[in-house]
Protein backbone atom coordinates (compact mmCIF):
# COMPACT_ATOMS: atom_id res chain seq x y z
CA UNK A 1 0.00 0.00 0.00
CA UNK A 2 2.77 2.01 0.85
CA UNK A 3 4.23 1.82 -2.59
CA UNK A 4 0.90 3.17 -4.18
CA UNK A 5 1.02 5.86 -2.09
CA UNK A 6 4.35 6.97 -3.29
CA UNK A 7 2.92 6.43 -7.03
CA UNK A 8 0.13 8.56 -6.76
CA UNK A 9 2.20 10.97 -5.43
CA UNK A 10 4.80 10.50 -7.90
CA UNK A 11 2.07 11.13 -10.40
CA UNK A 12 0.39 14.09 -8.63
CA UNK A 13 3.87 16.10 -8.22
CA UNK A 14 4.83 15.44 -11.96
CA UNK A 15 1.16 16.09 -13.99
CA UNK A 16 0.49 19.20 -11.14
CA UNK A 17 4.25 20.93 -11.91
CA UNK A 18 4.22 20.20 -15.45
CA UNK A 19 1.01 21.87 -16.06
CA UNK A 20 2.14 24.81 -13.84
CA UNK A 21 5.66 24.99 -15.93
CA UNK A 22 3.49 25.00 -18.78
CA UNK A 23 0.16 27.01 -18.67
CA UNK A 24 0.91 29.35 -16.01
CA UNK A 25 4.66 30.01 -16.41
CA UNK A 26 5.01 29.03 -20.48
CA UNK A 27 8.36 27.36 -19.90
CA UNK A 28 10.00 24.99 -22.89
CA UNK A 29 9.89 21.60 -21.71
CA UNK A 30 7.64 21.41 -18.83
CA UNK A 31 7.67 17.65 -18.20
CA UNK A 32 11.08 17.73 -17.31
CA UNK A 33 10.26 20.05 -14.58
CA UNK A 34 7.56 17.44 -13.49
CA UNK A 35 9.70 14.67 -13.14
CA UNK A 36 12.25 15.92 -11.81
CA UNK A 37 9.82 17.48 -8.84
CA UNK A 38 9.04 13.98 -8.01
CA UNK A 39 12.13 12.81 -8.03
CA UNK A 40 13.46 15.11 -6.10
CA UNK A 41 10.22 14.78 -3.50
CA UNK A 42 10.67 11.00 -3.49
CA UNK A 43 14.58 11.97 -2.40
CA UNK A 44 13.49 14.69 0.05
CA UNK A 45 10.70 12.00 1.57
CA UNK A 46 13.24 9.11 1.67
CA UNK A 47 16.06 11.00 3.92
CA UNK A 48 13.36 12.37 6.22
CA UNK A 49 12.65 8.85 6.96
CA UNK A 50 16.05 8.08 7.23
CA UNK A 51 16.85 10.96 9.70
CA UNK A 52 13.69 10.13 11.71
CA UNK A 53 14.70 6.71 11.75
CA UNK A 54 17.73 7.54 14.41
CA UNK A 55 15.11 8.87 16.90
CA UNK A 56 12.07 6.63 16.09
CA UNK A 57 13.45 3.63 14.53
CA UNK A 58 11.00 4.12 11.82
CA UNK A 59 12.64 2.36 8.79
CA UNK A 60 15.56 3.77 6.92
CA UNK A 61 16.14 5.04 3.07
CA UNK A 62 13.96 2.59 0.89
CA UNK A 63 14.91 2.62 -2.71
CA UNK A 64 11.86 0.86 -3.48
CA UNK A 65 9.58 4.09 -2.22
CA UNK A 66 11.90 5.96 -4.06
CA UNK A 67 11.31 4.18 -7.41
CA UNK A 68 7.83 4.21 -6.81
CA UNK A 69 8.09 7.67 -6.82
CA UNK A 70 10.33 7.95 -9.75
CA UNK A 71 7.65 5.61 -11.36
CA UNK A 72 4.75 8.17 -10.84
CA UNK A 73 6.52 10.71 -12.15
CA UNK A 74 6.97 9.19 -15.46
CA UNK A 75 2.78 8.16 -15.58
CA UNK A 76 2.53 11.72 -15.01
CA UNK A 77 5.11 12.61 -17.80
CA UNK A 78 2.73 10.56 -20.08
CA UNK A 79 -0.43 12.16 -19.11
CA UNK A 80 1.01 14.87 -20.13
CA UNK A 81 2.67 14.38 -23.53
CA UNK A 82 -0.52 12.23 -24.60
CA UNK A 83 -3.32 13.50 -22.82
CA UNK A 84 -2.77 17.21 -22.99
CA UNK A 85 -0.63 17.18 -25.97
CA UNK A 86 2.48 19.11 -23.76
CA UNK A 87 5.82 17.97 -26.07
Amino acid sequence: MDKLLHLGCGFLISLVVGLICHFALGLNQPEAYGFVAAIVAGAVKETFDAIRAKEWSVHTWDVFDFLATGIGGLIGNFILIVVFKIN
